[in-house]
């Protein structure tokens, strides 16, 4: 009984995901579901952090398309400590061409989210003894390009490059030697409103 029950469960959206993808070019409310693979750089630390997540599509018209995502990012800082990071958030994505059937649909996204940080030393200072876990909630805002890539009606990979600032309260380290080896703490200026940027190479995958 559960194994009809699946089976016809897949075949409901199959159907239900060949229907749409034969609309998406064509009208509003379709939807797509798929995950994503993340890469942040040039961010603060100066290290690559490299996440995964979640996501689904909601077309708005031939030329606007929103996307809701949640992702999860770890960052290595040179071994000395551990940052997780946690997105979740939407975008609008316009296309500048006519949004048709082709290999490539390139398209502009802007967007807003709300993220988590957490920094874990892992090698602190005993010359400037800090805490050794320092967290934030902060919130967003991004702007980019990119391109859907439409393998069939079905699937299409989507590779976006996009600038995110976050606005919220700094956690800044510094790492220094003391004996001869890396140690690294955090700095006094962690409750301090700034201003926080990176930037990240996203790959999504959709049905």
């Amino acid at each position: 009984m559960n194994t009809k029950i699946i089976i016809s469960s897949l075949f409901i959206f199959l159907c239900f995901s060949i229907k749409a993808q034969e609309n998406r070019f064509k009208e509003s409310g379709v939807l797509e579901i798929g995950t994503r693979s993340t890469i942040s750089t040039f961010g603060g630390t100066g290290n690559v952090g490299t996440g995964f997540g979640g996501q689904f599509r909601l077309s708005l018209g031939k030329r606007l398309n929103t996307e809701w995502f949640a992702d999860y990012f770890t960052e290595d800082i040179n071994g000395l400590a551990n940052r997780n990071d946690a997105h979740i958030g939407w975008s609008v994505m316009f296309y500048p061409f006519k949004r048709e059937q082709q290999l490539f649909t390139p398209y502009i996204l802007a967007g807003h989210c709300f993220d988590y940080t957490k920094i874990l030393l892992l090698k602190p200072s005993n010359e400037k003894p800090t805490a050794l876990v320092e967290e934030r909630w902060s919130s967003a805002t991004q702007l980019g390009i990119g391109t859907h890539i439409n393998f069939s009606h079905n699937f299409n990979l989507s590779i976006s490059s996009q600038y995110m600032i976050h606005l919220g309260n700094d956690i800044h380290t510094h790492s220094h030697q003391e004996n001869g080896k890396d140690v690294i703490h955090f700095e006094d200026n962690h409750e301090d409103l700034s201003l926080e940027g990176h930037l990240l190479f996203t790959i999504r995958g959709v049905l």
